[in-house]
C-alpha cells in the first residue's frame, strides 16, 4: 500500500521556518510581553528603614550586655594635695541585672581602672527581690580592691533596710543588708569619713546631711525606751540602731570643719535642684558632691533630643521630652556638684513595659577629686 509521504522528514523539519510562519503574528502588541513590576521608592525606603531598626536594636542589645566608665573631675576648694586625685567609683541601679558569669563584664570594665572608694546609691536589689547579682558584684569590688571602703544606701524600690517585719528571721535587718556587710560592704547608717593630713572627706547620706538633730534625737530616745520597756530584743536592736544613726549624725555635725569635704549620697534626686541649694545652713551642712541615681538617665533616649521620659512631677509635662537635664550631666549649682548616674540595670517599674535602654549604655561613674584656687 503507497502512503503519502510527510512533508516533515525528521524532527527538526517541525521548527523550519515554513513551518512557524504560521505562528508569527504581523504585528505583536504589548500583550505578548511580560509587564515589568516597578518597585515604588517608598516602599523601598520603608524597607532600609526597617533594616536599620533592626540593626540599630541588635547593636543596642549587644552594648546593653557591657559595662561602660564615665570620668568626671570635680574641682573642690580647698582640698589638701593629698587628696589631689582622690577617685569615688559610683555605682547605682543594677536592680538585680547579670553582666555575665559572675559579673565578668563589670570586673573587665574596671580591671584596669583606679579608685580610692566606691559609692553605691541603692536599686541594686530592687522589686525583683534577688540579691545574688548584687553579692556577685560586691565579691567582684573585693577582687579587684580588697582594701577600698564600699559604702551603700538602699533605693526606693529594694527591701526596706531595717524593720520588725525581718525579726522572725532573727535580725530586725532585711538579708540583703546582711549579706552586703558579710561582703565588707558599710550600709551608710551614719557618716564614715576618710582622713588624711588632718583633711577629711565624709560619706553620709542626704537624710543625714539635711536631719533635724534636736527634733529626731528625743523621738529616737523614747522609740529606744519603750523596746526596752517591752523586752523584746530585736525591737530593743532596732531602736538602738536607729538612736545611734542620728547620735552620729550629730557628732558628725559637731566635729566637721571647714576644710572637711563631704560626698552626699541620695537615691532619688530632687530634680528641682535649686532646692537642695536652698536649704536653710541652720538645717544642713555645705553639700561639695551630690551623687544620684534612680531616673537611669532616662532609660530611653534619642541622638540629638535627649530622654524621651523622666517621670517627675518637677519637670514640665511630667518629663515627656525633658531635654539634656542635670539627669545626664553633671551640674554645677553654687558649690554644690550634682553627679547623676546612667545605672547599670533597665526594669523598672515607673517606666512603660515598651522602655528599655536605647541609646544608654550601662554605666558607672569614676569622680575624680582636684584642688581648685576658686
Amino acid at each position: 500500500m503507497n502512503r503519502r509521504p510527510s512533508k516533515s522528514r525528521s524532527e527538526y523539519d517541525a521548527f523550519s521556518a515554513e513551518h512557524i510562519r504560521p505562528f508569527f503574528a504581523s504585528s505583536p502588541d504589548i500583550r505578548f510581553f511580560e509587564e515589568k513590576r516597578r518597585h515604588s521608592p517608598l516602599r523601598i525606603f520603608l524597607l532600609f528603614l526597617l533594616i536599620l531598626l533592626v540593626l540599630t536594636l541588635l547593636c543596642n542589645l549587644a552594648v546593653n550586655q557591657l559595662v561602660f566608665v564615665r570620668e568626671t573631675n570635680v574641682r573642690v576648694t580647698g582640698l589638701a594635695e593629698s587628696f589631689d586625685g582622690f577617685r569615688i567609683l559610683h555605682i547605682s541601679d543594677l536592680k538585680g541585672k547579670r553582666f555575665g558569669k559572675n559579673q565578668f563584664m563589670f570586673r573587665t570594665a574596671l580591671s584596669r581602672k583606679n579608685f580610692d572608694v566606691v559609692v553605691i546609691t541603692g536599686d541594686m536589689v530592687s522589686e525583683r527581690g534577688n540579691a545574688e547579682p548584687f553579692y556577685e558584684l560586691l565579691d567582684a569590688l573585693q577582687e579587684l580592691k580588697p582594701s577600698v571602703p564600699v559604702y551603700f544606701i538602699a533605693g526606693d524600690s529594694d527591701p526596706e533596710p531595717a524593720s520588725m517585719t525581718y525579726a522572725s528571721g532573727g535580725s530586725p535587718f532585711a538579708p540583703w543588708i546582711l549579706g552586703a556587710r558579710q561582703r565588707n560592704a558599710t550600709y551608710l547608717s551614719s557618716p564614715h569619713s576618710i582622713e588624711q593630713d588632718g583633711q577629711r572627706i565624709w560619706f553620709l547620706s542626704l537624710t543625714q546631711a539635711t536631719l533635724d538633730v534636736n527634733q529626731q534625737r528625743p523621738q529616737y530616745q523614747e522609740r529606744l525606751l519603750a523596746a526596752r520597756q517591752s523586752g523584746d530584743e530585736n525591737a530593743i536592736e532596732l531602736a538602738e540602731f536607729q538612736l545611734k544613726s542620728v547620735e552620729d549624725t550629730a557628732a558628725m555635725r559637731s566635729s566637721i570643719q571647714s576644710s572637711d569635704v563631704t560626698i552626699v549620697l541620695t537615691h532619688v534626686p530632687n530634680t528641682d535642684v535649686l532646692s537642695i541649694s536652698s536649704i536653710p545652713p541652720s538645717k544642713t551642712i555645705p553639700i561639695n558632691v551630690l551623687l544620684c541615681g534612680h531616673f537611669l538617665n532616662g532609660l530611653l533616649r534619642l541622638p540629638f533630643i535627649g530622654p524621651v521620659f523622666v517621670p517627675s512631677e518637677f519637670l514640665p509635662m511630667y518629663g515627656l521630652f525633658p531635654g539634656h537635664h542635670f539627669l545626664d550631666l553633671p551640674l554645677q549649682i553654687q558649690k554644690t556638684y550634682i553627679i547623676p548616674s546612667a545605672g547599670l540595670g533597665a526594669h523598672d517599674s515607673m517606666y512603660p513595659f515598651f522602655f528599655l535602654r536605647l541609646f544608654n549604655p550601662p554605666t558607672v561613674d569614676i569622680i575624680t577629686l582636684s584642688t581648685s584656687s576658686i
